[in-house]
């Protein structure tokens, strides 16, 4: 177990059925999530990435296998020292699981409820948490008159009220527009920085693992297939299905588009080649696109381009039709790659 880790799964299995009907939900799962960090855990629906989230709290007990949370292996406790230690972690879902009959003061409030503090220290608790999360002028209101932005507020709150170390978010985004995404995963990011809490976020979607995560694992039948920095993760996708992932957030993957323009149709009727270019860095990236369209008498056109900010570094995205004799284009390709480009070749 890494010694700063706040999450250590060591051999995580969860199983569901028995017999021919078993499912392997969860296989042989080895991860540690640091003390401090945004960790974000990726996959298509079915991948397993919900119930490897809920063996981190055991409200799926795994099968086999050692879940540690702060030190402690909750694998190794008692149903009594186990929510104990449950008290530590927050969790919040898709669907915000609020109290439709409780206010939103009385929804943060709840947990309170068997904490020892009295009934107007718990009100002043729960009212500092929704001044925390921007929503302290709705304390009165019920969940239907919140916006789903603002229900996912609460859930976050209700979820500070026990003072958590770690917070699991299982597709807290999933079920909000882009722009109320992005002020949810802010306001992580926020309560992450100020607070100091670990944060897994699962999801789907990449683009929120690219806008808040430090590092990321990428699931796939219920096993991690790729792990890494966010940024590294970007620049140079090792498997097919996390190119796939990244593609989606970086936009480079609606070639159909691109590729049914007519004047982009013809070239590649006459024997041109579709590459991805990735660039680790702000510069160099049309320069060497003409560098080496020169030195190797080819032609390059960009036929679509994006930069970005990852983490606090560039990355630049480039989509590029090359034509010309095909050792050539070969020869520009290595050179490219060498020059500490990621260079795929596009097919399809």
């Amino acid at each position: 177990m890494a010694d700063e880790a706040m999450i250590s799964l060591r051999g995580v299995a969860k199983n569901f059925g028995g017999g021919g009907q078993e499912i392997h939900a969860v296989q042989e799962v080895t991860l540690d999530i640091q003390r401090g960090e945004i960790f974000g855990i990726v996959g298509f629906s079915g991948a397993g990435k919900s119930t490897l989230v809920r063996c981190m709290n055991l409200l799926e007990v795994p099968t086999k296998g050692q879940v540690f949370v702060d030190g402690v292996e909750l694998t190794g406790l008692s149903k009594k020292e186990l929510n104990g230690q449950r008290k530590k972690i927050g969790m919040i879902f898709q669907q915000f699981n609020l109290f439709a009959s409780r206010t939103v003061l009385e929804n943060v409030a709840f947990p309170l409820k068997h904490s020892g503090l009295s009934k107007e220290q718990i009100r002043e608790k729960a009212a500092r948490l929704l001044d925390f999360v921007e929503l302290g002028e709705k304390k009165d209101a019920y969940p239907s008159q919140l916006s789903g932005g603002q229900k996912q507020r609460v859930a976050i709150a209700r979820a500070l009220a026990s003072d958590p170390k770690v917070l699991l978010c299982d597709e807290a985004t999933s079920a909000l527009d882009p722009q109320t995404t992005h002020s949810i995963l802010q306001l992580l990011k926020k309560l992450n920085q100020e607070l100091g809490i670990t944060i897994v976020v699962i999801t789907h979607q990449m683009q929120v693992v690219k806008e808040i995560c430090q590092r990321v694992a990428l699931m796939e039948a219920g096993r991690v297939v790729e792990q890494g920095w966010v940024y590294d993760i970007f620049a140079q996708p090792q498997q097919e299905i996390t190119k796939d992932f990244v593609a989606s957030a970086d936009n480079s993957n609606q070639l159909s588009e691109v590729l049914a323009e007519t004047s982009v149709r013809e070239s590649l009727g006459q024997g041109a080649r579709v590459f991805r270019f990735r660039f680790l860095h702000t510069s160099g990236g049309k320069a060497l696109v003409s560098q080496i369209s020169r030195e190797f008498g080819i032609d390059l056109n960009i036929i679509h381009g994006n930069l970005e900010m990852i983490d606090g570094r560039f990355l630049g995205v480039l989509i590029l039709l090359a034509q010309g004799d095909k050792q050539a284009v070969d020869d520009a390709l290595a050179y490219a790659r060498a020059q500490g480009v990621n260079v795929e070749e596009l097919r399809g």
